[in-house]
């Protein structure tokens, strides 16, 4: 199917005009047309102007010949059978079931808005029957005036693109599917030109395939793979379009639902992995910094764990307030449904932390997805003693250790490891957390899971008793020596020796106070050491050992 011996260019552009385009535009084999559109059109803060700005162009149609169409029930399909953008009838017979897969799914089980299709298509330029959603199928990478579709001279690697009419009605769009899911590289480019009624016109050559991650074919081969993820894909973004303008209100869920929906869609071809080795270790950054792609998971975790229409309710809480932060929208959904955001959130961040080999470890029911064995680990920091981090929107992982917690703002749960099993216990107080550290001297290991959204609060501070205690114990030469919970009638701490003398004497503004590393070794040798409140009272031991 694969017609690389054939011509073919943008109508709008030179050879070496899609070769220096290609240099200075930054594109990732394996993405998605629209989203690349979208980021490429706020990087420039206005609409493109054309590409047609050179002599020695040749038009689109010096690349292929007819035009055909086939209809479906919801859509009309428009194709070539020769040059560049050649394709073949299986491959056309395998769209029409894959589409109408799609719009049964999105528009008739998850009750999402019907998509309005552009009156003329892009490409071939061909009218489109009333009622009727369009789809060309093309080379991507040599799209008529690809600026107008892109924003930019190619995609370099893209499966689809979903082209709104922006200028007129953003609601009506087409969309373009690679016609053999093979496309140019950004280096080593093969050139090659064709005569076109006695003119030679340049193109260049789609060598590379796009791959699956997950098990390893190329989709230039297993194309009705291709075609049926990028049904779902590209099809939902044309659905996103009925509810806000995409490139007007720029936000990450368009194309983090969409990558979730093609998974809750089409979840046997798990095109998903490939964003996920990335996506894992990006744990302490916000959600909102991440890669679109890989907060899939995080649509696919509310699709299994809240409802499968639960995406409806955000696209039209965007509908009714374009623009609004992802954090508020959610906030707003979930809570029509009696759910806290910063427990939904947390929920996912602490399934998220059994990915990988460490699934086997919690029943198959809390996982996120089937899937979830075969990910990638996520990144979980090694401490002795550490302060989690307060970002908003962010979770973090940390193995063992004691987290100093006086000004981190969220939610922690710690998992403790026996038998290849993790118990998990929710930090309620400061005093859950001591119970926590206690304990884990007797297991296995232990990981620490911190989130934070919305308006976090701090952990409460629990007094129960005048009992004095330190953390961790024994102190181990790296991180923190902290004392809790410290009196607030009093505004130091004593520390004294084995004999008796005054070590230190440390001044206390709050219930918890910790002191640094370098003080500790600089003070105390190892050995065992007492502290009080003030300076009379009860004393505690402590032991100090690097």
């Amino acid at each position: 199917m694969h017609a690389r011996a054939t011509p073919a260019i943008s109508w709008a552009l030179l050879l070496t005009a899609t070769i220096l385009a290609a240099a200075i535009v930054p594109a990732q084999a394996h993405k998605c047309g629209t989203i690349f559109s979208i980021g490429n059109f706020q990087k420039k803060g206005k609409a493109p102007i054309s590409a047609r700005t050179t002599p020695n162009y040749c038009e689109a149609e010096a690349y292929y010949d007819s035009v055909y169409s086939e209809e479906t029930e919801h859509f009309q399909i428009f194709y070539t059978l020769s040059g560049l953008h050649a394709t073949t009838l299986p491959f056309i017979d395998s769209l029409k079931a894959s589409l109408e897969s799609a719009f049964e799914f999105e528009v008739n089980d998850l009750g999402m808005r019907k998509p309005q299709g552009r009156d003329t298509t892009h490409h071939y330029r061909q009218a489109v029957k009333a009622g009727l959603y369009p789809i060309e199928v093309a080379e991507i990478d040599f799209l008529r005036d690809p600026y107008d579709v892109l924003k930019a001279a190619s995609c370099n690697g893209c499966f689809g693109v979903t082209h709104p009419d922006y200028k007129k009605d953003y609601r009506k769009s087409q969309i373009i599917i690679d016609n053999d899911f093979y496309y140019v590289p950004e280096s080593g480019v093969t050139t090659d030109t064709v005569d076109v009624g006695g003119k030679s016109c340049p193109y260049t050559v789609s060598t590379e395939p796009l791959t699956n991650a997950a098990y390893g074919y190329s989709y230039a081969e297993e194309w009705a793979k291709g075609i049926r993820v990028t049904a779902f894909h590209e099809f939902y973004h044309a659905i996103q379009l009925q509810y806000m303008d995409l490139f007007k209100y720029s936000t990450f869920w368009t194309e983090a639902s969409a990558v979730g929906i093609e998974e809750a869609g089409a979840p046997d071809i798990d095109d998903y992995f490939f964003h996920i080795s990335t996506f894992m270790q990006e744990t302490g950054s916000s959600i909102d910094r991440m890669s679109d792609y890989g907060v899939s998971l995080l649509f696919i975790d509310l699709y299994n764990h809240i409802d499968k229409f639960f995406d409806r309710n955000i696209w039209e809480q965007y509908a009714k307030h374009p623009g609004t932060p992802f954090e508020e929208v959610l906030k707003a959904v979930l809570g029509q449904k009696g759910l806290d955001i910063g427990n939904v959130f947390h929920d996912f961040a602490t399934r998220l932390s059994f990915s990988g080999i460490r699934a086997a470890a919690i029943d198959s029911s809390e996982w996120i997805s089937p899937d979830q064995p075969r990910w990638n680990n996520p990144l979980i920091r090694t401490r002795e003693s550490f302060e989690p981090d307060t970002t908003n929107f962010a979770y973090s992982f940390f193995r063992g250790g004691t987290p100093n917690i006086k000004d981190f703002k969220g939610k922690i749960t710690a998992a403790l490891f026996q038998f290849g099993k993790a118990e998990l216990r929710k930090v309620h107080t400061t005093a859950t957390l001591d119970s926590i550290v206690n304990d884990s001297f007797a297991a296995d290991s232990l990981t620490w899971i911190f989130s934070r959204i919305d308006t976090a609060k701090y952990i409460p501070i629990l007094v129960r008793d005048s009992t004095l205690r330190a953390y961790p114990v024994p102190w181990r030469g790296s991180g923190q020596l902290c004392f809790t919970p410290l009196p607030e009638s009093k505004n130091f701490i004593e520390i004294r020796n084995g004999r008796g003398e005054l070590v230190m004497r440390e001044p206390y503004t709050r219930t918890a106070h910790c002191i640094d590393g370098d003080t500790i070794k600089s003070k105390m040798k190892p050995g065992v050491y007492r502290f009080r409140a003030g300076s009379s009272g009860k004393t505690e031991k402590f032991i100090v050992v690097y």
